[in-house]
């Protein structure tokens, strides 16, 4: 059995793309898929880390694996993870930003602020009391 990818869920996708003819698939076919996917993931991650380095990057980006695969021959790949990429950003610079200024925005003084906190802590403790 693999131990890297859950077979429960290849299994789960093998039978959403095979239609409504195939009722089951068998725990061999799911163990075989699941190890032509580690290595198909090993391939590109490698071919990606090679764009990577070779861009002079120690991280490896979308558009390292854009490239990787379309140097590996799945060019409509590459298309797909180009376009799920920029829905990415695109929804990662529309998240609204954390306000990391909570502190002072509080308006509370030091010494109620950490009134505020002991009286957080002993409410705790007596939860855990109880």
């Amino acid at each position: 059995m693999s131990k890297d990818l859950p077979n429960a869920k290849v299994n789960k996708l093998m039978k959403a793309n095979l239609g409504s003819g195939v009722k089951r698939v068998s725990t061999d076919a799911t163990e075989a898929t699941a190890q032509c996917l580690k290595e198909f993931i090993q391939l590109v991650a490698g071919q990606a880390q090679l764009q990577a380095e070779a861009a002079k990057k120690s991280t490896i980006y979308p558009e390292h694996f854009v490239e990787a695969l379309a140097v590996l021959g799945y060019p409509s790949y590459a298309a797909e993870i180009k376009e799920l990429a920029g829905k990415e950003a695109e929804a990662k610079k529309n998240k609204p930003k954390r306000n990391k200024k909570r502190l002072e925005d509080s308006k509370l003084s030091m010494e109620e602020l950490k009134a505020k906190q002991a009286a957080l802590f002993a409410k705790a403790r007596s939860a855990m009391n109880r």
